[in-house]
């Protein structure tokens, strides 16, 4: 499914469920572009009652490895992210109808803004392995829980969880950790680093976590 932003910028999406869904969630991709794993958590959402949408910051591209991945995520403008991202969290918006944002590494990192940014449409976030930009001071603008997946294996672990946990307690906000002896990435099945036990049990978490919040 296409979608237009306000400045004109068209992009592509992903989107499954029932439309009369009263639960929702937006999913942002990894630095590696929107990928089959994607697609099949929103179908998996979408089994379980939810409207999915998979939106595609990366406009088609995959790059090819590491490297021509970070200058791809570079190389993007944070503005146009932001308006496709608004875009499809209006998408998604429906009378009496809850949205959660999920993301995984680069996705983690936007769905924290546009959570941020839009208090009053997102009711929970999602985020594994990425960088953490929420803080006491930010996050008491925050208007939902947050569950947040990391990798044991790391550097920045357990520093980033320790301080995402404090800052969120200064702020007074709802917030649930979990953490796997498994490498960054591991959610991705084209990834060496790629654990199907490790997936498993955070689908399991997110899941409940979502049921619970979004209800």
């Amino acid at each position: 499914m296409e979608l237009t932003t306000p400045k004109g910028e068209v992009f592509h999406n992903y989107i499954v469920g029932p439309v009369k869904a009263t639960k929702a969630v937006l999913i942002i991709h990894d630095w590696w572009g929107m990928l089959d794993y994607n697609r099949e958590w929103a179908d998996e959402f979408a089994q379980s009652g939810y409207r999915a949408l998979v939106v595609d910051l990366f406009n088609g591209h995959h790059p090819a490895d590491v490297k021509k991945a970070g200058e791809y995520m570079r190389s993007l403008d944070p503005k146009v992210n932001k308006r496709k991202l608004r875009t499809a969290l209006t998408a998604l918006q429906a009378p009496n109808r809850k949205i959660a944002v999920l993301g995984w590494s680069f996705g983690g990192l936007q769905a924290q803004q546009i959570a941020l940014q839009y208090p009053d449409r997102v009711n929970a976030l999602v985020i594994f392995y990425c960088r953490i930009i929420l803080n006491k001071y930010n996050a008491e603008t925050l208007n939902c829980p947050v569950l947040a997946l990391f990798s044991e294996t790391e550097r920045t672990w357990p520093d980033k969880q320790v301080f995402l946990e404090q800052a969120m307690l200064d702020a007074g906000k709802i917030l649930e950790c979990h953490s796997y002896d498994a490498a960054h990435g591991f959610a991705n099945p084209d990834s060496p680093h790629y654990d199907g036990d490790a997936v498993e049990e955070a689908k399991q978490v997110t899941v409940a976590f979502l049921d619970k919040h979004l209800a």
